[in-house]
């Protein structure tokens, strides 16, 4: 199968999920025997670019005639069988969906986040969910500046919504919806798409097979460093009788913990480390802590986690419950709640305890998230595109069964 792969790469300083995952699936389908044509547009470009070019680029996020018309011409000269776009905003916008359409070609577009109907794509503000656009023209993210803080660079971005949501680009020209959880897929039905052209495939996570011996020793948070990951709460639930925590990653949070660190030795804070670094300390974790305040669409570390036969404790929001099976492989708390996550911290941290649910978490990886499940999953998707495609998108008035793909 031939697959034309579209993404916006985010910022080189901005950790990005969907950065890997598009990496992973190309190198996936690419060892697995298909061809896969990758169009890249890295934000990185945009600190180049002219005054007048920066000046146009809220407008070209609405609708770029010039990503379009290139698109075009490769989409003629590779003709793929199938076009599968993720990340859109800024350099791509919408335009590249009614290249594929024009030349009769089957799209899927993954939902990796909330773009489509939010502002900052998070579905959050002031540090708290927020759902006031779900359903509605994105008048209240203008209204709050919730893209950057700022009305005036939220407003194009509102008004590329307003105007998408109203003409239904997307579901015109999009063949099927991929979100990464039945969360994603439930925000997305109640604005308004139809739940028959979304199936669910969760991300995968590549692993070597090196899982933890033991209970493992500290307690480890890999994230970013803002209240937002709820890191915050976990520096206010924390005391050296829970063991040791690791602090993986850096963020505006990262002085504060510093600042506790040099006063605790409990706590370890070792900043930004490479992926396989990375990897290596949450091998030997007792637990992975994932205490976010704000909505998750997945949860790659806790997919990690599991990975390496760790259990994990996690907020009960977003997609975080769903892979989070409470008193099996690890343990929910609420949100903002230091008391509630000091709590199942101490729970999960014994060692008996930390033992089963780890091997219960191991067993959750290799039935859903390998590789290998999500390269058939993915492979099906692309298949029933091109069918429904072909069918004229009748299937998706109700015809069309295998609304979830588990990978």
């Amino acid at each position: 199968m031939r697959v034309a792969m579209l993404h916006n790469r985010y910022r080189t300083g901005q950790p990005s999920g969907e950065n890997t995952v598009v990496a992973q699936t190309v190198d996936l389908l690419s060892n697995s025997g298909h061809d896969v044509d990758l169009y890249l547009r890295n934000s990185d470009d945009i600190a180049e670019m002219g005054r007048k070019d920066r000046a146009l680029l809220p407008f070209r996020s609405v609708w770029s005639f010039s990503a379009e018309r290139d698109l075009t011409l490769l989409l003629q000269e590779q003709r793929p069988d199938v076009v599968h776009v993720h990340n859109t905003f800024p350099l791509f916008s919408a335009s590249v969906l009614r290249a594929a359409y024009r030349l009769d070609l089957p799209v899927v577009a993954t939902l990796h986040n909330f773009r489509l109907m939010c502002a900052n794509a998070v579905l959050q503000r002031d540090g708290r969910p927020c759902e006031s656009c779900v359903g509605k023209l994105p008048l209240a993210g203008v209204r709050h500046g919730c893209y950057r803080e700022s009305r005036v660079q939220t407003l194009p971005l509102a008004t590329s919504i307003g105007v998408h949501n109203t003409l239904r680009t997307w579901q015109r020209y999009v063949t099927t919806f991929v979100a990464p959880s039945e969360f994603v897929r439930g925000r997305y039905v109640a604005h308004g798409f139809d739940p028959d052209q979304i199936v669910v495939k969760p991300h995968a996570v590549p692993h070597s097979g090196e899982v933890r011996q033991g209970p493992g020793d500290a307690l480890v948070f890999l994230g970013r460093l803002e209240e937002d990951k709820g890191f915050a709460d976990l520096l206010q639930a924390w005391d050296s009788s829970l063991g040791e925590l690791v602090v993986i990653g850096d963020g505006p949070l990262r002085a504060e913990a510093e600042a506790r660190a040099a006063r605790d030795s409990s706590i370890q804070v070792k900043g930004q480390l490479p992926w396989a670094e990375g990897m290596e300390v949450l091998r030997s974790a007792r637990v992975a802590v994932v205490p976010a305040r704000s909505y998750e669409t997945f949860g790659l570390v806790v997919v990690e986690a599991f990975a390496h036969g760790v259990p994990v404790v996690a907020s009960r929001l977003g997609a975080l419950a769903e892979l989070v099976d409470d008193g099996e492989t690890g343990a929910l708390t609420e949100p903002g709640d230091p008391e509630s996550l000091r709590k199942a911290l101490g729970l999960v941290s014994d060692p008996l305890t930390s033992v089963a649910f780890g091997e219960r978490a191991r067993q959750v990886y290799l039935d859903r998230f390998t590789p290998e499940h999500d390269l058939v999953a993915t492979e099906r998707i692309y298949t029933d595109a091109i069918a429904r495609h072909a069918d004229g998108g009748r299937t998706r008035r109700g015809r069309w069964a295998g609304r979830e793909h588990d990978a």
